[in-house]
């Protein structure tokens, strides 16, 4: 029947229009690495990411297509408690190193700061500071409970030079009573060093605990190495039941100015 009303309508359900490619995680997450790469300042883009996607910060900062360098990770050492969160210190920290360059100091520096009691230090250290492995670790880890027992833990891996940098950094005398069972002459120029430092450090106290209750000969090595006559004056002071110590230092005191 001509004239029906329905004659012209389609037989077939119209196909719905083409709609624009649906964008994965995957896809915004590659952009954003491109991104990172072709940047020489990230500051904005890391900002950014640790508000609105702390999982990509970690890719971009991190992860394995991560751009690296001193720029890169300096500025994710900003927003190092996101990093910690998503991978944990011993993860992030390493990964960060290995990808600063000549930034790779700075993110030992946050480490030592942040987590002074981490064992993981001992080997993040070596890898960064090379021969004075330690250093900065022990420097920041100073003024906490865990400190003599990183100076063991950096003994008992060979660090020499860096405890001994560090007992003249800190004026502390852990570096050298931890260095006793390796090499008592480098542990008597720690001590002397941090006397020189502060010529209020205990060296003798923490000689004797560690060597033995009689150290007379052992504090005497450190006479040569004394600096000034504050130093001289406090280990003359501490020494008063070691005769050849004593000896030595009253041999040497008037040569000194104050």
């Amino acid at each position: 029947m001509s004239g029906d009303p329905f004659d012209d309508e389609p037989t077939q359900p119209k196909a719905p229009p083409a709609s624009p490619l649906v964008r994965t995680a995957r896809d915004e997450l590659d952009e954003i690495v491109r991104s990172a790469h072709q940047l020489t300042d990230p500051t904005e883009l890391f900002a950014m990411l640790a508000t609105t996607a702390p999982i990509a910060l970690v890719e971009v900062a991190c992860g394995a297509r991560a751009p690296g360098g001193p720029v890169h990770v300096r500025a994710a050492l900003v927003h190092v408690e996101i990093l910690e969160r998503q991978l944990t210190p011993r993860g992030c920290f390493p990964r960060l190193a290995e990808l600063a360059g000549e930034a790779a100091v700075d993110v030992l520096q946050v480490a030592a700061e942040r987590h002074p009691a981490a064992g993981w230090l001992v080997k993040l250290s070596r890898k960064v500071e090379g021969p004075v492995a330690g250093r900065l670790h022990l420097i920041a880890a100073s003024g906490r409970p865990s400190f003599a027992q990183s100076c063991v833990a950096h003994a008992e891996a060979g660090h020499i030079e860096g405890l001994v940098a560090a007992a003249e950094a800190t004026g502390r005398p852990e570096p050298a009573a931890a260095l006793l069972p390796v090499d008592p002459n480098v542990a008597a120029r720690a001590a002397a060093l941090a006397l020189n430092t502060d010529p209020r450090a205990q060296v003798v106290a923490h000689l004797a605990a560690a060597w033995s209750p009689e150290p007379d000969m052992l504090v005497a090595r450190l006479v040569p190495h004394l600096r000034s006559r504050a130093a001289v004056e406090s280990l003359l002071a501490q020494s008063r039941h070691l005769p050849h110590t004593m000896r030595l230092l009253r041999a040497v005191l008037p040569g000194l100015v104050r």
